[in-house]
C-alpha cells in the first residue's frame, strides 16, 4: 500500500572516504520543525551558562579583594594591639615606679614620725566619685576612636580579640590602682603638709647649735618627742615666766613657770612615776614625777595632794589641787621641767602657746 505524501522518511547517508560502506539514518519527516527549537535552546543555554560564568568570576575577584581587604585589616589590628600593649606595659611601669616613690615617701614619712614622736594618722577613705566606672570609660575609649574604622568581624580574629582582651584587663587593673592613689594622694599629701608644719615648729624650738650636726639634731628631736608637752591645767594664764625675775625685792632664778589657776584640778603631763608627794619649805606641797630620757615634773604650791610616791600615772591623770601652800603670793600653780635635774623652759615643750605672763 501506498504511503501518502508528505510521511515519507528522510533518510541521511554518510559516505565515508574509505573504503568503507556508506552509514545511511532515517529521520521521520515530523521531527524537521523541531531541529530549530533545538538548536535555539542549545544557545540559550550556552549564553546562560557563560553569563553565569561571567557572574562567578566576578564573585570571585570580589572575595580575592575582601581577604586582601581583610588581611590588610587584621595586620592593622594587630599593629594597634601591639602598640596598645607596649602602651600598657609603659603605664604599669609608671604605675610600679609611682607606687614604690609613694611608698618610699610613707616610709620616710613613719621614720620622720617615730624620730618626732608623732602618731601615724588614722587612714581616710574616700569614696570614688559617683557614677564614675573606669572599666567602662576605658571599653569605651578602646571602642570608641581608635576602633571605629575596623568593624568587628575584622578585629584579628579569636587570637587579636585575646590579646585585646588581655591588654584591655592589665589597662583597667592599672587604671583602679592610678584611682586608688589619686583618692589616697590627697589625705596623703595633707599628711606631709602637717608633718612639715611638726618639723618645722620642732626645729624652732631647738637652738642652732644644739643642731649643727645630724647625731645632734636626731638627739634634740628625740628629747623633744620624750619630753612632756602637756598642760598641766585648764587655765593658760601665766603669772611669771622662766628666768631671772624680782621677788620679795631681790632677783632670782625663776626655775619655772607660774600658771593663775584658782584651786583647780593638775593633772600629769606626761607618763611617769611620782617620785616626790610632800612638803618643801620653798614649794609646799610639792609632787615630782620622773619620765623617760632624764625629763622629770614638778608641781608646787598644792592645796591637795591626790597620789602618793611611787605611783604610776598617765599623761592627763588628776594628781593633785593647786593652792597657796609654801613661799606664795597667792593661787597658782609652779610648774617646772627638768632635764637631768637642771630646769629648763617649760615653753620649749608646750604644745600651745600661752598668752604672756601680766607685767611683762
Amino acid at each position: 500500500m501506498p504511503r501518502k505524501q508528505g510521511t515519507q522518511p528522510l533518510t541521511l547517508i554518510v559516505v565515508p572516504h574509505s573504503e568503507r560502506a556508506p552509514v545511511s539514518f532515517r529521520f521521520p519527516t515530523w521531527i524537521l520543525p523541531l531541529v530549530p527549537i533545538l538548536v535555539l535552546s542549545m544557545v540559550v543555554a550556552v549564553a546562560y551558562f557563560a553569563l553565569q560564568a561571567h557572574h562567578l568570576g566576578q564573585q570571585v575577584q570580589d572575595l580575592q579583594r575582601e581577604q586582601s581587604l581583610q588581611s590588610a585589616r587584621e595586620r592593622e589590628m594587630r599593629h594597634t594591639i601591639l602598640v596598645q600593649q607596649a602602651e600598657v606595659l609603659g603605664l604599669s611601669q609608671q604605675v610600679n615606679d609611682f607606687e614604690g616613690e609613694l611608698a618610699g615617701v610613707n616610709a620616710l614619712s613613719d621614720q620622720i614620725r617615730d624620730l618626732l614622736g608623732v602618731a601615724t594618722p588614722a587612714p581616710t577613705s574616700v569614696p570614688t566619685p559617683t557614677g564614675y566606672e573606669p572599666a567602662s570609660s576605658l571599653q569605651s575609649l578602646a571602642r570608641g576612636s581608635q576602633f571605629a574604622s575596623i568593624d568587628a568581624d575584622a578585629r584579628g580574629g579569636a587570637l587579636g580579640q585575646s590579646l585585646m582582651d588581655e591588654g584591655m584587663g592589665v589597662a583597667m587593673d592599672k587604671v583602679q590602682e592610678v584611682i586608688g592613689m589619686q583618692v589616697t594622694l590627697p589625705s596623703t599629701l595633707r599628711e606631709l603638709v602637717d608633718l612639715r608644719e611638726e618639723v618645722l615648729t620642732r626645729l624652732e624650738r631647738i637652738e642652732p647649735e644644739q643642731r649643727s650636726t645630724r647625731a645632734d639634731l636626731e638627739k634634740q628631736l628625740k628629747l623633744l618627742a620624750a619630753a612632756p608637752h602637756l598642760w598641766p591645767a585648764e587655765c593658760r594664764q601665766i603669772t611669771s615666766r622662766f628666768g631671772y625675775r624680782t621677788m620679795w625685792g631681790k632677783l632670782e632664778f625663776h626655775k619655772g613657770i607660774d600658771i593663775g589657776v584658782w584651786y583647780g584640778e593638775i593633772y600629769a603631763t606626761k607618763d611617769g612615776t611620782v617620785a616626790e608627794a610632800g612638803w618643801r619649805s620653798t614649794y609646799g606641797r610639792t609632787i615630782v614625777i620622773e619620765h623617760e630620757m632624764g625629763f622629770s615634773t614638778l608641781y608646787g604650791h598644792l592645796s591637795q595632794l591626790l597620789v602618793s610616791e611611787g605611783d604610776k600615772v598617765n599623761a592627763g591623770d588628776l594628781i593633785a589641787i593647786s593652792g597657796n601652800s609654801g613661799r606664795s603670793s597667792g593661787p597658782h600653780l609652779h610648774y617646772e621641767i627638768r632635764l637631768n635635774d637642771t630646769p629648763v623652759d617649760p615653753f620649749k615643750y608646750l604644745d600651745i602657746e600661752a598668752p604672756a605672763a601680766d607685767g611683762l
